[in-house]
């Protein structure tokens, strides 16, 4: 026997998912309110000290680039460098680094500041210094590249399984480079 429907079942189920749809949606948007926030002041944080361990003699930071280069300056107001905010599409996701470049152009520091995305115990370890401090003294003048990728020029080893993410952090330096070098440029003129 089969069972009738009437509206009255069918407009009580769909009005009752249509309400827990809009309760669920006010709830996450109130979340996202709250949250916001806090999530970009941990972002700036997170940034600012990502300048300051890629240009250890810098004592404050002007903005060339909105978010993206700082001139960093020593407490007498000499410039000591650049620090230079660039991301790359790693192995999981956006991978965030800030590179220091001195005054002659050499790589004084390369900071990864957000990989969260990454593979942990592969990826994330681009993160490491022992990863990091290969891109020290190299010229900002010269491509990177990955040594799995080229034997000849600038070179870093790849993190042992974690090549996407290797590629992503040079990927991303080279860029800080490349505007490092178009700054530079523009400046002689």
């Amino acid at each position: 026997m089969k069972k009738k429907l009437n509206a009255k079942a069918i407009l009580i189920p769909t009005v009752s998912l249509f309400l827990i749809c809009l309760v669920v949606t006010a709830l996450l948007a109130l979340t996202d309110n709250a949250t916001a926030k806090k999530i970009a002041e941990n972002e700036a944080k997170s940034k600012q000290e990502s300048m300051f361990s890629v240009l250890p003699g810098a004592a404050d930071f002007d903005e060339i680039e909105a978010d993206v280069m700082y001139l960093g300056k020593d407490k007498d107001g000499k410039t000591v460098g650049y620090a230079i905010s660039t991301a790359s599409q790693g192995y999981g996701g956006q991978v965030k680094v800030m590179t220091g470049i001195g005054t002659d152009g050499s790589i004084v520091g390369v900071d990864v500041f957000y990989n969260d995305d990454e593979t942990p115990g592969l990826g994330k370890n681009t993160s490491k210094e022992s990863f990091r401090d290969q891109y020290k003294g190299l010229s900002a003048k010269e491509s990177i590249s990955v040594s799995k990728d080229s034997s000849s020029g600038q070179t870093v080893d790849a993190v042992t399984s974690a090549t996407i993410s290797s590629r992503a952090v040079t990927k991303a330096v080279n860029e800080a480079c490349q505007l490092y070098n178009d700054y530079s440029q523009k400046e002689a003129k």
